[in-house]
Formats: C-alpha cells, sequence, structure tokens
C-alpha cells in the first residue's frame, strides 16, 4: 500500500500536513518506546508533491480523479497509534504551541530533504537530535505552583523573598 507524506511547497502548510509533520518528529504520547510517527513495514511512504501527480502519459489531473480529497496520508504509526497520539491534537496543544512545533517539524523536514533522506523515517543526526528535544512541551510557569516545586523554592529563596512567595502562591 502507498501513503503519502506532505512535501514541503507553499500548498502543504495546511494543519493536516502540518500534524503530520509534528507526529513524524515527536514521541508518542500512548506509549513509551516510539520516537516519531513511522510507517508500518505493509507501507510504502511517497512525497505527494507534483512528480507524484503526473503519470507517464502526462498530467491527468485536468481530467479530475477518483480520489477528489487528495493523496492518502500515512495516519498509523507501526507502534499502533495514530498521528494524534505523537504531539499534535491541535485541541490539545492551542494554536500558539501548534504552530511552533510546525515551525520545527517544517525545519527538520527541511533538513531530511537537504541531506536527501526525507523519506527515511529512521534518519538521525546531530542537528536533527538537537530540533527534535524543542518538540517537547515547554515547561509552563504554572507549574511552579505544584507543592514540590513550591518546597523547592521555599528551601532556596531568601528570607526577605520567602513572604513575597508565600503571598503569591498561597491558595
Amino acid at each position: 500500500m502507498k501513503l503519502s507524506y506532505p512535501c514541503l511547497s507553499e500548498a502543504n502548510h495546511n494543519d493536516l500536513a502540518l500534524a503530520l509533520r509534528i507526529a513524524r518528529h515527536s514521541s508518542c504520547a500512548s506509549c513509551d518506546y516510539c520516537p516519531g510517527l513511522r510507517p508500518p513495514a505493509s507501507v510504502e511512504v511517497v512525497l505527494d508533491d507534483d512528480v507524484h501527480q503526473k503519470s507517464l502519459l502526462g498530467d491527468l489531473t485536468q481530467y479530475g480523479s477518483d480520489e477528489e480529497d487528495g493523496p492518502a496520508y500515512l495516519e498509523t504509526c507501526i507502534c499502533g497509534h495514530d498521528v494524534a497520539d505523537h504531539g499534535s491534537r491541535l485541541a490539545a496543544l492551542g494554536r500558539e504551541e501548534f504552530s511552533r512545533r510546525a515551525r520545527l517539524a517544517t525545519r527538520l523536514d527541511e533538513l531530511l530533504q537537504e541531506a536527501d533522506r526525507q523519506l527515511d523515517f529512521n534518519y538521525a543526526d546531530e542537528d536533527i537530535d538537537s530540533l527534535r528535544q524543542q518538540m517537547k512541551m515547554p515547561v509552563s510557569m504554572v507549574s511552579i505552583a505544584s507543592p514540590s516545586i513550591r518546597t523547592s523554592f521555599i528551601s532556596v529563596l531568601p528570607a526577605t523573598s520567602l513572604s513575597c512567595f508565600r503571598t503569591i502562591f498561597s491558595g
């Protein structure tokens, strides 16, 4: 079976294509061992660029298509979980975090393209590994209100700051 992966053209900056890019470079939230969306062995992944949309007889897209919805994209990982389980759920992330991850994932795909490895889902180098570390959810200052963090801060704060800290985080 052939499934598509979005190429880096401007046309592939919709939420579906961006979610797929994010999932490729994000660890699975449903299992501990999956480093990012990987195609099952029975799937051949192709880029959905114009080259793959044309047949040997020429550009037949002018006559319509049996697949009016466009190419079928890779949706399920070898680990058995889907794109949303790999850190790309817009509703859970919010638009700002989704956009941040999408920019990182697009840059990661650019690096893969430069190395001519865009369809190699196991390839990594130092730059790719470094950027993938940034695909994780940023630590929020809201978490500072948790009891264990609060206790840690109290033990290191000077006495003058301690009363201000207790006033801010009392509750």
